[in-house]
């Protein structure tokens, strides 16, 4: 049954079918979706054949896209059960939806001693806008709290909301972890003390049936990109009474009712917050994407059910895999830590697999602060994944963990270092460049990462923290005689494998010497530029540029 659901689902999206995508297991659509071919066709039939602007020309054909335009709004509208598609405003997604509202209601809305709830679940995007808000108007920020898994107190959460509160900001789903926040009785506090409401849906919509006017929200904001739909396109609703309220977000034209050199009035809502030309492509496409998701809602559900079902056992029956979030009580995402082992080198391995996780904090720093990591590994499902690639990333996920884990990890004959035949490298770069596949090459990166002396944590203090690493890094430069002498450290162990690969080509070097080294170049001698990844690529260019700026301090300090 779930393959014939899967097959079903997985042909209306044309990127499983090309060439790029053989071999490949996209499990990232919670940082952005595969397009439904009919998104794209939609797309591609506006730029072809029905290219022109919107309420602007009288034209025949500029008409009939601007009747297309606007019926996406009650299509978008149906979709979330709004009242009216007055209450559908365009924007280029949730982030911008956000701050729209809360650039509006800064703008009068709150008074001294105000307070704005948030959870410690948030995306970034849920966060800043309404801390920037608090810090300018005197309000207070409060979080509403997390257990250890990184779940929502409701109790807690609702006993904090009182009388001062203003606003609640707090996500339908987790982003990071992909629990669904119990928004009904958050809501319905929030209203017993008058306080407003927006909710991040950008995660839940294609996902969860979405009614605005049962949920009483004030404001609902989401993104294309993450339900099927194009990028660059996002949806604010607000009930109407609070939009007319609002301020205008954007100045121009479209949202302008009349203008002279003397006053200036604005269109009522929608159009009062839609300046300038809008993204009709994406309007048009996020239409679309909506009603496949109504069309296929029971189907859709099914298939995300077993194949969260088959990744929760998967990931539960590895010893070493310690889960986030709610298990029960959530979409099709997965967020979890290896002991051990560093996220971002079981990231780097998956890649390598052909596998696409995201591993990070996930936009969401606060909630990583809390739980006391410095991120996860996030798997985050889709309707047109199918079980063979679940299987295929547990079978990955095994060989990566024992590469890595030095618990399990058993020294084997590939783990040799090289003897290197180019005499002019030194010995772990001549290992490196004789590896004959990128295993082979991050093997060799172990081990000379095992030969890495570690630096002694009273030296990992915030001046030698290297900045732009996605691992945390820290080295130590002095100078031994005219010689520079470089330590390091870092949790990731093919970091540290770099980290000796660098130290062993600059280490004893002059300072003159060190100015003139040219990362890339050494990289490509070494050939191991092509297996790194560009986050990586650019964090060991921010290494060589902290040991630059100490040469450059130590020259400067010799000419004074």
């Amino acid at each position: 049954m779930q393959s014939k659901l899967s097959n079903t689902l997985r042909q209306h999206f044309p990127y499983f079918f090309s060439p790029n995508s053989q071999g490949r297991v996209y499990l990232d659509s919670a940082a952005t979706s595969q397009k439904l071919q009919s998104v794209i066709d939609i797309t591609q039939q506006y730029y072809q054949e029905r290219t022109v602007n919107v309420h602007r020309s009288s034209h025949q054909l500029a008409a009939s896209v601007t009747e297309q335009f606007e019926q996406s709004r009650k299509t978008i509208q149906g979709f979330i059960g709004a009242k009216s598609h007055k209450e559908i405003v365009w924007t280029k997604g949730a982030t911008e939806s956000i701050n729209l509202v809360a650039s509006g209601l800064a703008k009068g809305h709150f008074k001294a001693g105000d307070s704005i709830f948030v959870s410690a679940l948030e995306h970034h995007a849920n966060i800043v806008p309404w801390q920037q808000v608090a810090q300018a108007n005197e309000l207070q920020l409060k979080v509403m709290p997390v257990d250890a898994n990184g779940v929502l107190k409701l109790d807690e959460s609702l006993q904090l909301i009182d009388s001062t509160t203003a606003l609640v900001a707090v996500g339908h789903v987790s982003n990071a972890l992909g629990n669904i926040n119990p928004i009904a009785a958050i809501i319905a506090k929030a209203k017993e003390v008058g306080a407003l409401t927006l909710i991040d849906g950008t995660q839940a919509v294609s996902h969860l049936a979405v009614n605005v006017q049962q949920l009483d929200c004030d404001f609902y904001v989401f993104s294309g990109h993450k339900m099927f739909g194009p990028t660059g396109i996002g949806v604010l609703y607000g009930k109407y009474a609070l939009l007319e309220q609002l301020p205008p977000y954007q100045l121009g034209g479209e949202m302008i009712e009349k203008v002279s050199f003397e006053r200036t009035t604005f269109q009522p809502p929608p159009l009062k917050f839609e300046a300038g030309t809008p993204n009709i492509a994406g309007v048009l496409g996020i239409a679309v994407a909506s009603e496949f998701i109504q069309d296929n809602r029971m189907v859709m559900l099914a298939q995300e059910q077993n194949l969260y079902q088959q990744l929760l056992a998967t990931l539960t029956a590895i010893p070493q895999v310690r889960l986030w979030g709610d298990k029960v009580n959530s979409i099709c995402v997965m967020s979890f830590i290896v002991q051990g082992v560093d996220q971002y080198d079981l990231a780097v391995l998956l890649d390598k697999r052909n596998i696409a996780v995201r591993v990070g904090h996930h936009c969401a720093m606060p909630l990583m602060n809390v739980l006391g990591i410095d991120g996860t590994i996030r798997v985050s499902l889709a309707a047109y994944n199918n079980s063979a690639e679940i299987e295929t990333f547990g079978t990955a996920l095994i060989e990566c963990i024992s590469l890595l884990d030095d618990s399990v990890n058993q020294v084997t004959a590939d783990d040799t270092v090289f003897e290197p035949k180019q005499n002019n490298l030194a010995p772990i770069a001549g290992s490196i460049k004789q590896a004959k596949s990128w295993d082979q090459t991050y093997r060799q990166l172990m081990l000379a990462g095992k030969g890495l002396v570690r630096l002694q944590d009273q030296y990992k203090t915030d001046s030698a923290a290297v900045h732009g690493c996605e691992s945390q890094v820290w080295i130590r430069c002095c100078m031994l005689q005219d010689t520079v002498v470089l330590e390091g450290d870092s949790a990731s162990k093919i970091v540290r494998g770099l980290l000796a690969v660098l130290f062993e080509a600059l280490s004893g070097k002059t300072a003159s010497q060190i100015l003139v080294f040219n990362l890339a170049d050494y990289l490509e001698t070494l050939q191991l530029g092509k297996h790194l990844s560009q986050s990586r690529g650019n964090g060991l260019t921010a290494v060589v540029d902290k040991i630059t700026e100490y040469c450059q301090l130590h020259l400067q300090n010799q000419e004074a």
